[in-house]
């Protein structure tokens, strides 16, 4: 089988691209031929996963991923836009263009799902949607997309989508397929034997750090940790993003010090990640959004304790 995928992708971060990679190295695991289309060179420094080049460079040297990056600055033009939707799409008809595909897949609404959706408009190749759950929630209803969007979901061959969204998406006249969200890599993600040891229990937050940080439970993490006896505690915080400045100067005044963010860390990385620590964060304060945390499922699948609430 001989699949196309435009999406999110290391060094990206985040769930979508963590998703990404392990259907892509799934795919290639499993014999078949596969190209990825992305704009991942293209992401924002504070999301940006570092040493991600070699093992990029392994996949595309000895599994023979064809990998197709749209990355640094188009033309300049009035009024400008990166036009990642265009140069997307440029790829993918390149991609598709040398010799027969069975398939486009791609992971996210905009822009990906909708490059998807026209190239396969423009070469016949048919299309599988998948979708987070904040295209759904920022995109699909709203009036500068939502027509585009019911055509992308209506048009694809079918649409890879979840118990929550299920209903809405067939509702819009899609072919819909249930799956979970995400099915984690079990060759990869192995039960590990928690480590017994003296010192003190590590519990980590492991994600973005975005202007609304409070809502991932930082400042509720925080100051569960200033009650705690650091002989018996220990946090880790790997998380980057552009609200790091202010989560930064809110630690110093809430709790004296700023506590160390190490950076965060590419998917295939993270099971040696979650074999260091015994308890992760996933709590979700008001979120507007409904998502699936990827890495709670990664840390039950590993044995690793998953605190949802404080």
């Amino acid at each position: 089988m001989r699949t196309c995928i435009v999406s999110k992708f290391p060094p990206i971060e985040g769930g979508i691209a963590t998703r990404t990679y392990w259907r892509t190295r799934e795919l290639l695991d499993g014999g078949h031929e596969v190209a990825l289309v992305t704009n991942a060179g293209s992401v924002e420094a504070e999301y940006r996963i570092g040493s991600c080049d070699d093992h990029l460079s392994w996949l595309v040297r000895e599994r023979g991923l064809r990998l197709r990056d749209v990355s640094g600055p188009p033309p300049w033009h009035v009024p400008h836009s990166p036009d990642y939707l265009e140069r997307l799409l440029n790829q993918l008809v390149g991609v598709l263009g040398e010799g027969r595909w069975d398939v486009i897949e791609s992971g996210y609404l905009v822009p990906y799902g909708i490059a998807g959706y026209l190239a396969s408009r423009l070469t016949g190749v048919p299309h599988v949607v998948r979708h987070g759950g904040s295209d759904i929630a920022k995109f699909l209803n709203h009036p500068a997309y939502s027509t585009l969007l019911r055509a992308v979901l209506v048009d694809a061959e079918r649409v890879i989508t979840d118990e929550h969204h299920e209903a809405v998406l067939s509702s819009l006249g899609a072919k819909t397929e249930r799956r979970p969200v995400y099915e984690v890599n079990e060759s990869a993600f192995v039960p590990a034997e928690r480590r017994q040891h003296g010192g003190p229990r590590v519990y980590a937050y492991i994600g973005k750090i975005n202007y609304h940080w409070r809502r991932k439970g930082l400042d509720r993490i925080i100051d569960w940790y200033a009650a705690q006896d650091p002989s018996e505690v220990s946090l880790r915080l790997i998380a980057q993003g552009v609200g790091e400045s202010d989560f930064k100067q809110w630690m110093y005044e809430h709790l004296g010090r700023v506590l160390p963010l190490e950076p965060f860390v590419p998917p295939w990385a993270m099971p040696e990640l979650l074999r260091s620590i015994d308890a992760v964060f996933a709590l979700d304060v008001d979120e507007t959004v409904h998502n699936t945390s990827f890495l709670a499922i990664e840390a039950r699948q590993m044995g690793v304790e998953v605190i949802e609430a404080l």
